[in-house]
């Protein structure tokens, strides 16, 4: 039996050099030996393929024919493309350094000046145009930023540690190490790389900040990864099969899907249209598409057995579609060992070249190439190149064959670039609207009274008898001030409904009628819930009140005797000084504390002693009287007493 391994060749060097024939023309003389291979492509915005083979950097024409070529003084490094830096220039990797490269200005060239030059090996190496920054990963020492003026802005390591908790290499921290180029995600301003532990690390583009770190060594160590630019990262197992896609803010795992046979290199690198679909290429033949929520579609549907993919796809100039190859065999087996699958291929026949628009599982064009064609309808500047489907694929993408879709210019291109980096917006409120409305409506009423709650406290502690006391004591002279004016309000009424009127009741009346106007006075300014009042610019009065002018209050007992109280107004003057002299007796009275009420009514009785006969002379308006009040007015009483005959 003859042993199952010399049928698991590579596929990649088989159909390398055996493709390669099917783009050389009979004629063609040149041994294989003698011809160069061109490095991984670039198709830029001008529709130009760029490309670097041994110590010469190419600018290729869609068709196939050399625009213009710059000589290197080191071989550059064909397993990287060339990466566009903006400014008309491009960053080449040769020999582990980075050469830039000016485009040629009115027909001049430049020669390439060194960028960097780390003496160590270069893992690869991204570029983010909008921070004008270049990020170079360096075997066994870090990722490096550097700006387009090669300053050194940064240092990051895979190993790092926040107060005192370790993030990354967690199982050998100390051969950990980063093992992959950094991937750029310019949506999200983050910078995507992987250790040798099998651990995704997110960084931020301005600095170590480490966003995320992702542990996935539990499915392989070995994955490729690719920014989505539309809030998601791309996670391809390749000897699994699988795909995942990572939250870009938080890392985590949204969804993962099972694909067909991928082959171990860069060419399960998979590729997202502006409609964010991601696809890529199996070795069954079948290009597997996902939406941004996971959902698969399969182009075609139906497969031949003997179809396979083996180069990654390119997207249009539209961004809407992608092109693909597929390689038609003799004969192809499969066979599973584990979780692995191991592909095993005959001779290959024909080349066929698709454009696929995924989001509809359409094919707008198709076109195959055999061993038997003449001509590839590239330009003979090809002839001294190796073509295999990869290159062959990059022409036919820049030179829009059979494309239907209009391309996309560049402010288009940086307006949709980022046109699904935002999550969807859930709808949260599934119950009922009506609840949720009356529900905001509450809480805006429960902020209202909240906020009016705090202004009142706000102004009640900023009153004067409030400050340097206990809150006790102001509640305790309030609680008097009440009870005071209702025994005066008691006492009142007592003496109205005597029998008897006397010019001592009078005065006892006119003095208690004061005093309650004081206590008032008291309760709605300096002892009130609100803020202090200003006692000059209040009217009291004293009962009873009437608008203006002379008035007069009349008792009548049962022996017909009869008493009246004149009113007539003070001199301004006079009003002012009783009225200073009112208002600083009763403010020293609040400055006493609760213990002066106890004397008020010793206060009471001496004033009732005395009679008061004031006359005041002099003309006052009624507008005069109305500013000054009746309550703080003084008072001519004259009281007049008769006797009554008996009726005639």
């Amino acid at each position: 039996m003859v042993d199952s391994r010399f049928f698991f060749v590579s596929l990649t060097i088989i159909l390398f050099l055996v493709f390669s024939t099917v783009a050389q023309s009979p004629d063609q003389t040149v041994e294989n030996k003698s011809l160069r291979v061109l490095s991984k492509t670039l198709i830029g915005d001008d529709g130009r393929v760029y490309a670097c083979s041994d110590n010469d950097f190419f600018s290729f024409e869609s068709n196939g024919s050399i625009a213009w070529s710059v000589h290197m003084d080191f071989k550059c490094n064909t397993g990287f493309s060339p990466v566009y830096s903006g400014f008309n220039q491009m960053l080449v990797l040769a020999e582990n350094r980075i050469l830039r490269i000016d485009f040629p200005r009115n027909g001049t060239k430049t020669e390439p000046e060194m960028f960097f030059d780390p003496g160590e090996t270069i893992l690869g190496f991204a570029v983010s145009i909008s921070s004008s920054s270049v990020y170079i990963t360096v075997k066994d020492h870090g990722l490096y930023a550097y700006s387009m003026l090669r300053q050194q802005l940064w240092i990051a390591e895979p190993k790092t540690e926040r107060f005192g908790y370790r993030l990354g290499c967690r199982k050998d921290y100390d051969n950990c190490k980063f093992d992959s180029g950094p991937v750029i995600d310019s949506c999200e301003a983050s910078i995507y790389i992987s250790n040798n532990e099998g651990e995704l690390y997110s960084l931020s583009l301005r600095g170590t900040y480490y966003q995320w770190i992702q542990d996935l060594s539990l499915v392989d160590r070995f994955f490729t990864v690719t920014q989505g630019n539309n809030g998601l990262v791309y996670v391809v197992f390749p000897t699994k099969s699988l795909v995942f896609a990572l939250d870009s803010f938080s890392g985590d795992i949204l969804w993962q899907k099972t694909v067909g046979p991928l082959a171990e290199s860069s060419s399960s690198q998979p590729v997202i249209d502006t409609n964010s679909w991601v696809s890529i290429g199996s070795l069954d033949g079948t290009l597997y598409s996902f939406s941004r929520k996971g959902e698969l579609h399969k182009i075609p549907e139906n497969v031949e057995a003997d179809l396979m993919i083996q180069v990654e796809p390119l997207l249009d100039c539209s961004g809407n579609a992608v092109y693909v190859s597929q390689t038609k065999l003799e004969g192809k087996t499969d066979l599973v060992i584990g979780d692995s699958t191991y592909v095993s291929a005959k001779k290959p026949e024909t080349a066929v070249f698709s454009l696929v628009v995924p989001e509809t599982r359409s094919i707008h064009w198709s076109h195959s190439y055999s061993d038997q064609s003449t001509s590839l309808l590239l330009d003979e500047d090809l002839q001294h190149f190796v073509l295999d489907e990869r290159i062959v694929l990059a022409f036919i993408a820049a030179s829009n064959s059979g494309n239907p879709f209009r391309c996309r210019s560049k402010h288009v291109k940086l307006s949709s670039s980022c046109s699904f980096a935002e999550p969807e917006h859930l709808d949260i409120y599934i119950g009922n609207e009506r609840a949720i409305i009356w529900f905001l409506l509450f809480e805006f009423v429960i902020i209202v009274l909240f906020a009016a709650l705090v202004r009142f406290c706000f102004i009640f502690w900023k009153k004067q008898k409030l400050q340097g006391r206990p809150f006790s004591v102001f509640l305790d002279k309030r609680r008097l001030l009440h009870r005071k004016r209702r025994e005066i309000d008691r006492t009142i009424t007592r003496l109205q409904n005597k029998s008897t009127a006397d010019e001592f009741s009078v005065d006892k009346i006119n003095d208690l009628v004061q005093e309650r106007e004081n206590v008032k006075r008291k309760l709605s300014s300096t002892y009130s819930l609100g803020r202090d009042i200003d006692a000059s610019k209040s009217k009291d009065h004293v009962l009873p009140l009437y608008g203006g002018g002379s008035r007069s209050l009349s008792f009548r007992n049962r022996e017909n005797e009869s008493i009246t109280i004149f009113q007539t107004h003070r001199h301004e003057s006079s009003s002012s000084s009783e009225e200073s002299y009112r208002d600083q007796h009763y403010d020293d009275d609040d400055d006493d504390g609760v213990a002066d009420d106890e004397n008020d009514e010793g206060d009471l009785k001496r004033k009732q002693k005395g009679k008061f006969f004031v006359h005041s002379e002099g003309s006052t308006s009624d507008d005069d009287y109305e500013s000054c009040g009746v309550a703080s007015s003084r008072r001519s009483t004259y009281l007049k007493k008769r006797s009554l005959s008996l009726r005639d």
